[in-house]
Parts: C-alpha cells; sequence; structure tokens
C-alpha cells in the first residue's frame, strides 16, 4: 500500500502528556506548511487540550475525556452512559474518514485509536520504537535515527515518510488578548519593571512526583540568585502546588513573588514569555519555555536529558552521574538521582546563563 503525499483530512494522535504534546508541535508546524489546505485534527485528552484550543494550525480538536470515562465506569448510575457515550466516540471517529492519520503515541492506547478510524493509511513509528506492538495498528512506518533522540527530533521524523523537511521550525503557543492583559495587569503591580524576570517552577504533577528537587533546595537557590543578581524572581505553580510555593518564598531571606494563579495553560505560556530565565525540572512547563526559545536551566534525575531535555540550544541541564540514572521507573524511594544535586550546582548553570543578559 501507497502511503498517500497529498492527503485531504488529516488525523494526529498524541493523547497525553502536556510536555510530550508540545513536543509534536514541531512537527505540527511542518505539517501544516507542508499542508495549507489540508484539515488537520487533533486527537488528545482533555488535560491536555487546552494547548491546541485556538491553535492557527489545527482546524479541530477531539477531546478524548480519559479521566470522566475512568471515574464513572465504576459507578452503577453512569457506567451505561459512559459505555454508550464512548461507543458514540469511537462511531464518531471512525465515520469522518481521515485519509491519513500520524500517530505520535505509540502505544496501546493509540493503537486502539488508530484501529478504529479504519483508514488506509495509518503512519506510526516502527517496531523497536514504540510500546505494546502498536506497530501492529499502522501500515506505514518510520525507523527514526536511533533510539537516543530528542522526543522533537523523533516526531519530526515521521514526517519523511511524507516527503516533509524535518528541520527544526518554532511553533505557535498563542494565547488570547485577555490572557496577555491578566498577566500584564500582574507583573505591573507585582514586580519591577527595570529588572529581569526568572521563572522557577518548583512542582511536578503527581504522576512525576519522584522527579521534584526539594523546596529546601529551591529556597537557597532563589536566594542564590538574589545575593548576586538585582531580578525579580518569580514562582509558578500549578493545581496542588501553592503550599510548595508558598513554602520557599516564606523560608527566603529575600523576597519573591509567589505568581497569580494561572487559571489555564495559555495564561502560564504567556507568563513564561515573559522571563529571562526559566529554572524547573523535567515538566510540561520547562518545555513550554524551550519551544519559545527562553533560556532555561533543567534539573533533571531519572529520565534522560538527550531524550526528554529542553530543546532550545541555550539550555543548561543540571544532571548528577548515578549509577541507576537515567531509569524507567515510575516512584522511586530514594531518588538519590536528584537529591544529590546541590543548590550550587543549580546556580552555576543560572550564572552561566544571566552573564550572558
Amino acid at each position: 500500500m501507497v502511503l498517500t503525499k497529498n492527503p485531504e483530512n488529516i488525523l494526529i494522535i498524541r493523547l497525553s502528556a502536556i510536555g510530550d504534546v508540545i513536543n509534536v508541535l514541531p512537527a505540527l508546524r511542518r505539517l501544516r506548511a507542508q499542508f495549507p489546505g489540508s484539515k488537520i485534527t487533533w486527537l488528545v485528552e482533555d488535560r491536555a487540550s487546552e494547548i491546541l484550543r485556538d491553535h492557527p494550525d489545527v482546524d479541530e480538536v477531539i477531546i478524548y475525556p480519559r479521566k470522566k470515562w475512568q471515574s464513572g465506569i465504576l459507578k452503577v448510575n453512569r457506567s451505561l452512559n459512559i459505555i454508550s457515550e464512548s461507543l458514540s466516540f469511537y462511531k464518531q471517529l471512525r465515520s469522518n474518514h481521515y485519509d491519513l492519520v500520524i500517530d505520535f503515541q505509540g502505544n496501546l492506547k493509540s493503537a486502539v485509536m488508530n484501529l478504529i478510524t479504519g483508514s488506509g493509511n495509518r503512519l506510526g513509528f516502527g517496531r523497536g520504537y514504540c510500546k505494546e506492538l502498536n506497530y501492529l495498528s499502522t501500515q506505514h512506518h518510520a525507523y527514526p535515527a536511533g533510539n537516543k533522540i530528542h522526543r522533537i527530533e523523533k516526531n519530526l521524523s515521521l514526517l519523511k515518510e511524507l516527503d516533509i523537511e524535518t528541520s527544526f521550525l518554532q511553533p505557535e503557543l498563542p494565547v488570547t488578548r485577555d490572557d496577555e492583559e491578566y498577566i500584564s495587569n500582574f507583573i505591573n503591580e507585582n514586580a519591577d519593571p527595570s529588572l529581569p524576570i526568572v521563572i522557577i517552577h518548583p512542582g511536578t504533577s503527581k504522576f512525576g512526583s519522584f522527579k521534584q528537587w526539594s523546596a529546601e533546595n529551591y529556597t537557597l537557590l532563589a536566594d542564590m540568585i538574589q545575593d548576586k543578581y538585582d531580578a525579580n524572581v518569580i514562582l509558578t505553580w500549578g493545581p496542588g502546588e501553592i503550599d510548595t510555593v508558598k513554602e520557599i518564598v516564606g523560608n527566603m531571606k529575600h523576597k519573591a513573588l509567589p505568581a497569580c494563579e494561572t487559571k489555564s495553560i495559555k495564561q502560564l505560556t504567556e507568563l513564561i514569555k515573559r522571563a529571562t530565565l526559566f529554572i524547573g525540572g523535567d515538566t510540561g512547563p520547562l518545555h513550554i519555555a524551550s519551544i519559545m526559545g527562553i533560556p532555561v536551566v533543567g534539573i533533571y534525575g531519572p529520565k534522560d536529558p538527550a531524550i526528554y531535555g529542553p530543546y532550545d540550544g541555550t539550555a543548561i541541564v543540571i544532571k548528577k552521574d548515578v549509577p541507576c540514572s537515567p531509569c524507567r521507573k515510575r516512584t522511586c524511594g530514594d531518588p538519590i538521582c536528584m537529591s544529590s544535586i546541590l543548590p550550587d550546582d543549580v546556580f552555576s548553570g543560572v550564572e552561566k546563563l544571566l552573564a550572558t543578559k
């Protein structure tokens, strides 16, 4: 079967997570540039869908409500509704008649979606470059140049099969005027406009909590920055993270600002756009900063930064060589890869990047 090179109706599958969705955006930019008149639809889970809302390169966003269905399927009074909703969802997905499906996810969940579409042109990663026998759900396969390449480059490699240029093209991360005004008001009311903005994001998702550096270390680091530099230090936070930020700010000898509540990823994106420097662990906000070209100091432990690290060339990754890192664990009782990183180690990266400003 020959892979269509002139698709009119394209489906992208990358369901989660926020950082992973962000890492597909450069491929989306290239795809849109190659097929300006085609309809591009993106299938994504609810939590990461905000990134794609009103995106100029996406014509339609289909939300896969995994969280809603999982929470409701075990409730007797809702289970029949969930089953009915899911069947309607899958029926609708198939009826859209996509002439090209591109699976950037490469696991069992996306394999199911691939097959449900019924498309005759399903493109994904070949054997050895995907998980859970996903390659059996696609007819056309890409084989990236090695397993140890950055996720952005791996995603771009899929486009080679469509004869599309695969060099990095900075994507768009659009925000609304209301979001811009909301962030501007916060900065104008709380920060010194004559000083650079250093954003520290100390949190991680609950799923990746073992990748989190300690609040004590962030406290020491923030004070070290203000000992040497005149800067607005702003600590950003997401759901369930404000207490950590308050702990850090409360224990500092200098003044730092807890960020305003960002009620959407777009508001957080707009705040990150204002930064002179971003500091944080392996999280979605770090990938937002990196893809926008904001200088980044990334604090990495269990994950390999060559694959999962910031992509921007100015970024500095702080990582300790310990025997068990990188690893594929989802939990860890003694994450020495993180605890062995000291504030002095991270501050050395901060100095290198702020020296150029």
